[in-house]
């Protein structure tokens, strides 16, 4: 029995819950190696199918999984009606990429076994003649090979532990966008919610999935916006002995100044024309905040304490500074 966002899901005993979780786990996966490019994600649970869209076409995938490692039972069943559907969605006229992604080991019951790994793709063309012999023979003469891909997801355990290749795909993307993976749990419970139907109750009624790339990645950017200030980055701009007591203590005023758009674009303008003057342009934020604090203290006279005063308006104007430069990269590195 495992627990997913609160909900007990037996995989043993629900071989379709099971297929549809793995099918989440593939739509994520497959949706980050091609995060730049794509526009929006489609996955229906009654055919296991996952449809990516991006600019020049479409990406159609098929997910078969096993419940255990080392299960060939199902691996010539599973190639067949997997094969069976994407040569059905070759013929749209629209498909860039035709994916067969499984955690099966030895996908294509392959003679030369040890050739697949797990976290690998293989294109039709580095398949054996054998295997390529066996993939043909299940479709038409016009099916484009060249646009065919094998897949294999090492998807296994219980909890979370079936979820680690999931997890460290989207620390890749986090390292990436924002060089902070610390993320990727609390980022995989948000796209599993999104993305996840109650299974273990329903699971011949799995709802279809349509979503934006906006819709996905905003996630991501409401974990940042949501993530209060480190300890470490308020120690590069003060010298204040207790964060905790800053923190706390106007946790009210900080949400509020962060939340008034008129403070934040001021604040932001004036970094940003500031910023543009500088020759070096690294980690001009901290120079910023330590050297204009003084010209945001009409906002804050009603704290007296002139120390306290100082701390208050530096952790502002960094929280601030910070949430926007780290929202910039997560749009550019998903290309939104």
């Amino acid at each position: 029995m495992a627990i997913i966002n609160g909900r007990e899901i037996d995989t043993n005993a629900s071989p379709s819950a099971y297929g549809w979780v793995f099918q989440v786990g593939a739509g994520i996966t497959l949706m980050l190696d091609n995060i730049k490019e794509f526009t929006s994600l489609k996955m229906e649970g009654a055919s296991d199918d996952i449809e990516i869209t991006v600019n020049n076409g479409k990406i159609y995938a098929q997910a078969k999984s096993v419940t255990q490692m080392g299960d060939q039972r199902s691996a010539s069943h599973n190639l067949s009606a997997s094969l069976k559907l994407l040569e059905s969605d070759s013929k749209n006229g629209d498909a860039i990429k035709l994916i067969y992604i499984t955690n099966i080991a030895n996908p294509l019951s392959s003679n030369m076994s040890s050739a697949f790994q797990y976290e690998h793709v293989y294109d039709f063309s580095t398949l054996s003649e054998e295997d390529q012999n066996k993939i043909t023979a299940q479709v038409g003469a016009d099916f484009p090979t060249d646009k065919f891909q094998v897949y294999i997801l090492n998807f296994f355990g219980e909890g979370d532990n079936k979820f680690k290749n999931v997890k460290e795909k989207i620390s890749e993307f986090l390292r990436e966008a924002i060089d902070d993976p610390s993320y990727n749990k609390r980022l995989l419970d948000s796209w599993f919610e999104t993305f996840m139907v109650n299974c273990a109750d329903k699971p011949d009624k799995e709802k279809e999935v349509n979503l934006s790339k906006k819709s996905i990645v905003l996630p991501v950017i409401i974990l940042v916006i949501e993530t209060p200030l480190g300890v470490e980055e308020f120690s590069k701009v003060c010298n204040y002995e207790d964060y905790y007591e800053i923190e706390q203590d106007f946790r009210d005023i900080i949400n509020r100044q962060e939340c008034d758009y008129e403070f934040v674009a001021g604040v932001l303008g004036d970094f940003l024309c500031k910023k543009n003057q500088q020759t070096d342009q690294g980690p001009y934020k901290y120079t910023y905040v330590k050297d204009e604090w003084t010209r945001y203290e009409p906002y804050f006279e009603f704290v007296k304490d002139i120390e306290k005063k100082e701390a208050l308006i530096k952790f502002i104007l960094l929280a601030i500074i910070t949430k926007r430069s780290k929202i910039d990269k997560i749009r550019e590195a998903a290309k939104l």
